[in-house]
């Protein structure tokens, strides 16, 4: 039998830990980047959804002798659902706010909306929500429920939509421009490698929609987008959703300004959306709920505003001189490592980029 010579034997166990660490180190641990071709049941809805899927390469990464692209930019890439990639690197905007508008009296249909009034049919779909009860329990009611009913034919309430998927209600976006309606990332992707896409077919956006009346009509999307960091990892750091309209109503309803607010704690902002609980029979009405930032960190935002299931992509914003301005985006409630708060993604540099990315595309 063959003895290790001493000499070698005491580099054994050195030898032993890099084999377990090296994998980790380079990267190579197996983990796929490309997102699983599956189909999936909507939890909540009597729909059966065959999700399409696209595979997702690594955007590239840009290296110099004193600057590499960073694993927390490229989270900030940007993702379609037709499988376009813009690096994190050329989303460079030189700016922190973006300004809204008001929106100007108008006929929606002439911006390409659909002004069918929703059938019985429709109205009963609404009553399923897509979002499971666990959810909507999580998305939570912090001790005494403060939300109060809104009427969304005003500015800004009317650029809140009620995102429904399959017929059902799904989720709450806002727009950004005549466009662009923006949303969280779970609302367009089910998040990580082996998610799927949503079928852009199945989803309806309805502006100011309450009491079963879409008084701005419907738009469908022309394409989804997300970050690489939710399609790929489910980060909930990079938890944000856009949606690109095949119709122009933010000429009507007026959008939403956008900034990158620093400080934010402390900060009393209000939240706008379509709550799961709320459906009334299937004419969703919207609801609004206003709190305080109690900390944050550089993607997150933590507050105390009451929220529920189907409030997900609901902006977190505050007023000033008649302007709507967000700094965040509604995606989660309390949990076991932030008690007593809800939770959205921060509107960071990064994500302000994003944004700003997919709003100026055509």
């Amino acid at each position: 039998m063959y003895t290790i010579p001493q000499s070698r034997a005491r580099w054994m166990p050195i030898i032993a830990v890099l084999l377990v660490i090296t994998p980790y180190v380079t990267g190579c641990t197996g983990e796929s980047t490309t997102a699983q071709d599956t189909s999936t049941t909507n939890t909540g809805s009597t729909t059966t959804a065959t999700v399409a899927t696209t595979a997702v390469t690594t955007p590239s990464t840009t290296t110099s002798s004193s600057t590499t692209t960073s694993t927390s930019k490229r989270s900030y890439s940007l993702v379609s659902s037709s499988g376009q990639i813009i690096d994190a690197n050329n989303l460079n905007q030189n700016s922190s706010l973006s300004f809204g508008s008001t929106g100007v009296a108008g006929r929606p249909e002439l911006e390409g909306a659909d002004l069918t009034p929703l059938s019985d049919a429709e109205l009963t779909a609404m009553k399923t929500t897509t979002t499971p009860a666990s959810r909507i329990i999580q998305e939570s009611v912090l001790g005494f429920d403060s939300r109060f009913l809104v009427n969304p034919y005003a500015y800004p309430e009317r650029a809140v939509a009620l995102i429904t998927y399959n017929g059902n209600t799904h989720c709450t976006g806002w727009l950004v421009s005549k466009d662009t309606l923006v949303t969280a990332g779970h609302c367009v992707h089910s998040g990580g490698s082996k998610g799927n896409w949503g079928a852009a077919t199945s989803f309806k956006i309805y502006p100011g929609l309450s009491n079963g009346y879409a008084p701005y009509g419907s738009c469908a999307p022309k394409e989804l987008y997300s970050s690489y960091g939710w399609i790929t990892a489910a980060d909930g750091d990079a938890d944000i959703g856009i949606i690109k309209l095949n119709c122009s109503v933010g000429n009507s309803t007026g959008y939403f300004s956008y900034f990158v607010a620093n400080p934010v704690d402390n900060t009393s902002i209000t939240i706008n959306g379509y709550p799961g609980d709320k459906a009334n029979g299937g004419q969703n009405q919207q609801w609004g709920s206003k709190g305080t930032v109690s900390h944050s960190t550089e993607s997150k935002i933590y507050y105390d505003n009451d929220t529920v299931g189907g409030m997900s992509g609901a902006p977190t914003w505050v007023s000033n001189n008649g302007t709507a301005w967000a700094l965040g985006i509604h995606t989660n409630g309390e949990s076991l490592l932030t008690p007593n708060t809800n939770a959205g993604t921060r509107i960071s540099q990064d994500v302000f980029d994003l944004i700003t990315a997919v709003k100026e595309l055509p």
